[in-house]
């Protein structure tokens, strides 16, 4: 639940720099189909700069600022969890550059995208929280026969506190399992959870790797075969570590799943419907699940 308002100007004080602004309210409530163990209440707002570099090339910077309110925390979590409760504002800039020379960014059949984002919250900007963390991507599209492609993606992502701080915020943490990750899981289900209620706690460091081949079989569908690996671990220096996570066995090594899909142009936007099997057991579970139906509404991830 909530609402989005955006507002981008591509040209302000005659000069090629675009200036834009965010407004916005997210809700979202304690369930265990979306992977969130406690209500979460998020409301805020950023301004937005960025600048084309060249043909290829945009670099933007995004001061933001969110209010961000943790309740109904799952009364048999451990106090790990419980002492995210409570109500905090999460002041930062961000600086991303991207380098994406795709033919079509809705419908690529060769090319690159490259991005890197580097948030640094607290200390300066204010705020209750100091932290930093870098997100990066690298996917590389491959035209194949009678129309085909292959995308072979990776994304890692680092998190880590300022010396006088004790841990990243959940809300700030790194997520992996489902539709927009790893297929065949529950929606952040890869990756510590609390020892007690199973309920994901995120981690400060991610790595994930994605291929996907796509056919076409009309010119409104296509279908996929898809190969999803990867992970979170609780800190930077546990990243690809095989150790278990908070002592939940099955937590640390990789995750992967495999699967087969559609992607379906509709006047709402291009659909996704995957069906992905897991070849490991979900963390802190003790059976392997027999697949995931995983469908969204985006142009992809």
């Amino acid at each position: 639940d909530g609402f989005d308002l955006s507002f981008t100007n591509p040209w302000i004080f005659d000069y090629p720099l675009s200036f834009g602004f965010d407004a916005y309210k997210h809700t979202r409530s304690r369930e265990s189909d979306t992977g969130y163990g406690y209500d979460e209440d998020i409301t805020g707002g950023a301004l937005r700069l960025g600048k084309e570099i060249s043909e290829y090339v945009n670099a933007g910077v995004t001061y933001r600022r969110d209010v961000i309110d943790i309740t109904n925390i799952t009364e048999d979590a451990t106090d790990d969890l419980k002492q995210e409760y409570g109500k905090n504002t999460v002041s930062s800039v961000q600086l991303d550059v991207t380098y994406d020379s795709r033919d079509n960014i809705y419908d690529p059949t060769r090319g690159n995208v490259i991005s890197g984002s580097m948030q640094d919250a607290g200390g300066p900007f204010g705020g209750d929280k100091d932290f930093y963390k870098f997100y990066g991507r690298a996917s590389h599209y491959f035209p194949m026969f009678n129309g085909s492609v292959i995308e072979v993606r990776g994304r890692i992502g680092l998190a880590d506190v300022y010396s006088d701080s004790d841990r990243i915020p959940i809300y700030e943490r790194f997520f992996a399992g489902g539709a927009y990750t790893i297929r065949g899981y529950d929606e952040r289900k890869v990756g510590p959870v609390d020892p007690v209620s199973k309920d994901p706690l995120g981690g400060n460091s991610m790595l994930i790797g994605n291929i996907e081949y796509t056919y076409p079989l009309f010119s409104f569908m296509k279908l996929a075969a898809f190969y999803d690996i990867g992970n979170v671990w609780p800190k930077i220096g546990d990243i690809a570590s095989s150790k278990d996570s908070y002592g939940v066995k099955g937590t640390g090594g990789f995750k992967s799943g495999f699967g087969l899909g559609l992607r379906l142009k509709t006047p709402l936007g291009p659909i996704m419907l995957d069906y992905g099997i897991p070849l490991d057991k979900e963390s802190g579970e003790d059976k392997k699940s027999s697949g995931k139906v995983h469908f969204s509404i985006s142009h992809g991830f």
